[in-house]
């Protein structure tokens, strides 16, 4: 292959990797966003005295709800390395899709040559889309330690003094 028949596999084989990128940024994004607004839509319920199961079946379903972005987007890059015949079949696909999507990358399955860059471009692209749910999940924690926390302080009396005040009938003057 000459040098300009390569710089232009190369940049194909990368404008594919850019659009399956895009793609998989989208999904993610929207996924995560119709799981926020489902979260808020619910808070109130979610807020109600008692609800540490509720928070527990929450972190549950938004896993749950991650898990399967990720599975969609491993499935996408799979389906490309299969429809483009990249592997035998489909569950060698998904498999080289998962360990380089997670970055685990063992090795036993290689890319053909020309288009190895795919898998370093799924893995980065992997590792930030990881980086984006551990994010959103770190929020929702976060929130739900801090309604737990205003939780516990309104039910708490408060020792001023000699005197004590229940936080939750006391309004700052």
């Amino acid at each position: 292959m000459s040098g300009i028949a390569e710089r232009s596999a190369m940049l194909n084989e990368i404008a594919v990797a850019g659009l399956i990128v895009s793609v998989c940024l989208l999904i993610h994004v929207a996924g995560l966003l119709l799981m926020a607004e489902w979260v808020l839509q619910r808070r109130e319920y979610l807020e109600r005295q008692g609800a540490r199961i509720r928070y527990a079946i929450l972190i549950i379903l938004l896993f749950s709800g991650i898990m399967f972005l990720h599975t969609v987007e491993t499935g996408i890059w799979a389906f490309f390395y299969y429809s483009r015949a990249l592997f035998v079949d489909f569950e060698t696909s998904l498999y080289f899709s998962l360990t380089s999507y997670t970055t685990i990358g063992y090795g036993d399955v290689l890319l053909p040559q020309r288009w190895r860059l795919l898998g370093a471009i799924e893995g980065i692209s992997g590792v930030l889309l990881c980086g984006i749910s551990t994010a959103f999940i770190f929020a929702v924690m976060s929130a739900l330690f801090q309604t737990r926390m205003q939780q516990q302080s309104r039910s708490r009396p408060l020792v001023t003094g000699t005197r004590t005040v229940r936080t939750d009938s006391y309004r700052a003057r």
